[in-house]
């Protein structure tokens, strides 16, 4: 009987050893065109069961298969696809596989002066059904390799010298070293909106400063020219308003497995907005993307989009995706590739999307669109080899999405919910060895990735020691420089997937924070924060500033905590500090200290307060936020330290009183009292929906309204008030014209205040350097309109893609953004009517801008001021 068991147990061995030579067996190659050309990253599918590869920089692929017989098609962008059949044994095989180039076939189409290229008519008929292309996948789920490849080719003598040691130091980042990053990821998508992504290995040869940073997987690109905007404020092809972006001209047709291919270049109207440039491949009939080659970029950077798609269920899904970016810019030369293999494609379709009609356009086949005219599309019906307009398709979406968000409604689902997205990582991620690499990897390395990774082994191996240092169970070094200059101190194991560490100790020296005003003269502060977060959902803070005031001999200090869980926040804060008249602070530290010091002028005008301060928020749904804001103080009245003198002495100048000048109120000085003000604000966003990130969730409210009501009272018999606000706010995205940015203010006071300190303040500035808030006005007094009247204000601020510098292409495509702006304020109380115009120009050195600003008071010509504001 044992040596039953024993012949059983050498069979068993034996089967399990055959087997993984079965698998372990593969077919090779390089794919190249008739020229001898290789043919960077084509994509290889098998036949029978979809999965497949791609080709890597090389032209190299490799497949790991059991033994037996395969269709492989490979495909490449503008060469015909070739099939070819193997058979795969126990030994792995070599094929090199020639693609020919497409040969394209033109259509007898007539053009006169009145005839439009057929590109148009085609592209119409493709917008219209890609909504289709979208709602037709209910579900999928596939395995993705995807792959990062990056390098810093060559650096600046300048910027060598000013920051190449202390970037290779931060980041351990190397001139000339080729980095990798691979992962291999599993993606699941279920409509209307949830994408669930799981690392399932990830190998890399980045440096250990930059793995600690989380810098140690490649998500999944989720890139879809199908949506209007595939990624960023990119503009597809196939968007709806993509007439208005780009020209389209026919080159011809070739065919595929008895499909009709159709090739389209894709021209920008007006390069630098947003815009490709290229070829998109659309399939006749059924408007698939058949494939996309498509480029855009600036004068630093030039960008190559290429995608290939496959039939799965008689839908056509991408199957690699690459992108690559040459980027030449601030003293840095390299390349960025990103590469995605998409395969084991599981696909549930939406038949009611799934549709096959045939699409009439209505410019070009007017008498088959005026026949149809008025007839009825029901959505419970098929469309498949039905005649309909594009006007119809629309009307059929609209009415079929809607019955769908009905439907999901009714089933408890939450209909507001725009987008779902959350990534795991797999505990072992980073734990797999090469054997798994090897079969899962399928796109080959090139020469130089692999070179890339035996430098970073080498690198790895002779700093082994310093990467100890990062382990968790090492506290952070303290270092004198720290004391001079600041640090943070991150405490336990960071995150991989946020990159932020559990607990951290922020220290900001006093030596970075120094200011001058002519109440304290020479000031400076020191801040220090405790942090601790639980992934995206919880974060709590411990806080303090210890400033001391030179001139006054004076401390000033507060100390907080701060608690945010989910959407719901709260923050308790007490200390003596000093405040501006105006709590929104319409000058900073750093711009009264130029002023103060080289201008002799102090725009900058403080109290102190002692206060102990309690506030509450909570965002109770993405349509509704409430906020609570409680505080007691003691205001004390500060005076301008005496005798103090500027760098400069300016003839004729001397420094204004610390008290503030209003045309309300002739003498704005106060006695020393207590106040207790409670606040309260209500933010409505009715067309407001939400986003979710690994359950955070997150309101999206952009082309919006936002509504606000806030209450302010003082509540205490010696210093009582009540006002009054309303706001309404919106972004207008008006497309090619750019973009709108509207906020209005309506307030009053129920209840007058006794203290200057609570009139209502406006935003004002007298400086050249311009307030980063989009509320300020830019050549309006501080505080001589504060007042305890009803008032009206609005900003408005349009942003143009294109005026007047920027109809000269290079300019836009440099960087240079124009815009218009205009804002008002009435005070009837003071019968002031004040309005400024002007223009800005942004972008100049990619760091600043200019605007040239005219105002009016009570429909007179006032001043033309300049304004400067530096990109943030």
């Amino acid at each position: 009987m044992n040596k039953s068991i024993k012949n059983l147990f050498t069979f068993f061995c034996f089967f399990i050893f055959s087997s993984s030579l079965s698998w372990a067996t593969s077919i090779k190659g390089t794919v190249k065109n008739t020229k001898n050309e290789v043919l960077s990253f084509a994509s290889i599918i098998i036949k029978e069961s979809g999965k497949g590869t791609m080709a890597n920089e090389d032209g190299k692929y490799e497949l790991s298969l059991e033994a037996g017989t395969y269709t492989l098609v490979f495909q490449y962008l503008g060469h015909k696809t070739l099939e070819k059949k193997v058979q795969v044994g126990a030994e792995s095989i070599t094929f090199d596989a020639i693609l020919e180039e497409q040969s394209i076939n033109l259509k007898e189409v007539e053009f006169t002066a009145k005839n439009e290229d057929p590109a148009y008519s085609i592209m119409r008929k493709a917008i219209s059904m890609a909504r289709f292309k979208i709602l037709e996948i209910n579900e999928f789920s596939a395995r993705t390799y995807v792959k990062g490849t990056g390098q810093v080719s060559e650096v600046s003598g300048l910027m060598k010298a000013l920051a190449g040691k202390k970037i290779e130091k931060e980041s351990g980042l190397k001139i000339g070293q080729v980095y990798v990053l691979e992962s291999i990821n599993d993606v699941v998508f279920k409509q209307p909106s949830s994408v669930k992504e799981k690392v399932i290995s990830t190998r890399n040869n980045l440096p250990k400063q930059l793995q600690s940073q989380g810098a140690n997987f490649i998500p999944f690109s989720r890139t879809n020219f199908y949506q209007p905007k595939p990624f960023g404020d990119m503009v597809s092809p196939l968007s709806p308003v993509a007439l208005a972006y780009y020209k389209f001209k026919y080159e011809g047709f070739f065919t595929e497995n008895g499909q009709t291919v159709n090739k389209i270049r894709v021209t920008p109207k007006s390069r630098g907005e947003n815009v490709f440039e290229g070829i998109i491949n659309i399939i006749e009939d059924s408007w698939y993307i058949h494939s996309i080659d498509l480029r855009f970029g600036d004068d630093n950077t030039s960008n190559v989009v290429k995608m290939i798609y496959a039939p799965n269920k008689e839908i056509w899904l991408p199957v690699s995706y690459t992108f690559r970016s040459d980027f030449d810019a601030f003293g840095f030369k390299g390349f960025f590739n990103y590469v995605t293999n998409v395969r084991n494609y599981s696909v549930a379709l939406n038949e009611k999307y799934h549709q096959r009609p045939v699409v009439i356009d209505e410019k070009i086949d007017k008498a088959e669109a005026k026949d149809l005219k008025g007839q009825k599309i029901n959505t419970k019906s098929a469309l498949a080899q039905k005649q309909i307009t594009r006007k119809q398709l629309s009307k059929f979406l609209k009415e079929a999405e809607k019955e769908d968000k009905k439907e999901r409604k009714q089933k408890g689902e939450d209909v507001d919910l725009v987008r779902s997205y959350s990534i795991e990582i797999d505990s072992l991620h980073d734990k797999k060895n090469t054997e798994f690499w090897n079969q899962e990897r399928q796109v080959p390395l090139t020469t130089l990735e692999i070179k890339g990774y035996a430098q970073a082994d080498s690198i790895a191996k002779t700093n082994e020691e310093n990467y100890k240092k990062d382990s968790i169970k090492n506290l952070p070094v303290f270092k004198f420089g720290h004391l001079l200059m600041g640090h943070t101190y991150n405490y336990g194991k960071r995150d991989k997937l946020f990159s932020f560490y559990p607990r951290s100790f922020t220290y900001s020296s006093p030596l970075n924070q120094i200011y001058l005003n002519t109440v304290d003269g020479y000031g400076t502060q020191a801040s220090f924060k405790y942090e601790t977060r639980e992934k995206l959902v919880k974060r709590t803070s411990l806080f303090a500033d210890v400033k001391y005031a030179f001139g006054r001999k004076a401390f000033n200090w507060d100390l907080g905590y701060y608690h945010l869980k989910n959407q719901q926040s709260f923050e308790v804060k007490m200390g003596r500090l000093t405040h501006q008249f105006n709590d929104e602070n319409p000058i900073s530290d750093f711009v009264n200290t130029l002023y103060t010091t080289l201008g002799e002028i102090n725009y900058l005008k403080i109290y102190q307060k002692d206060f102990v301060k309690f506030e509450y928020r909570n965002r109770f749904s993405e349509k509704i936020t409430a906020r609570l804001n409680v505080e007691y103080a003691e205001r004390i009245q500060l005076e301008n330290a005496p005798n103090f003198k500027s760098w400069i002495d300016v003839k004729d100048k001397t420094f204004s009183s610390n008290q503030p000048k209003n045309l309300e109120l002739a003498n704005t000085s106060f006695d020393k009292h207590q106040t207790f003000l409670a606040e309260g604000e209500i933010i409505w966003r009715p067309f407001a929906k939400k986003r979710k990130f690994n359950d955070r969730e997150y309101t999206v409210n952009q082309g919006n309204p936002s509504l606000k009501l806030k209450s302010t009272n003082g509540l205490l018999s010696e210093s009582s008030f009540s006002r009054l606000q309303g706001s309404y706010e919106q972004f207008f995205d008006l497309e090619r014209l750019g973009n709108l940015h509207v906020l209005a203010n309506y307030g009053g006071f129920l209840q007058k205040p006794d203290y200057f300190i609570d009139y209502k303040h406006f935003n004002g500035n007298l400086t050249i350097l311009r307030s980063f808030r989009f509320d300020a006005f830019r050549n309006l007094d501080y505080y001589w309109h504060s007042t305890t009247s009803n008032y009206v204000e609005v900003f408005a601020q349009h942003d143009f893609n294109k005026l007047l510098l920027t109809q000269i292409t290079p300019l836009r495509i440099y960087g240079l953004k124009e815009s218009v702006f205009a804002n008002y304020l009435k005070i009837p109380n003071q019968q002031f009517n004040y309005v400024e115009v002007g223009y800005g120009l942004a972008g100049i050195g990619k760091l600043f801008g200019l605007e040239v600003v005219g105002n009016f008071v009570n429909g007179k010509y006032d001043a033309t001021v300049l304004r400067i504001k530096f990109n943030r």
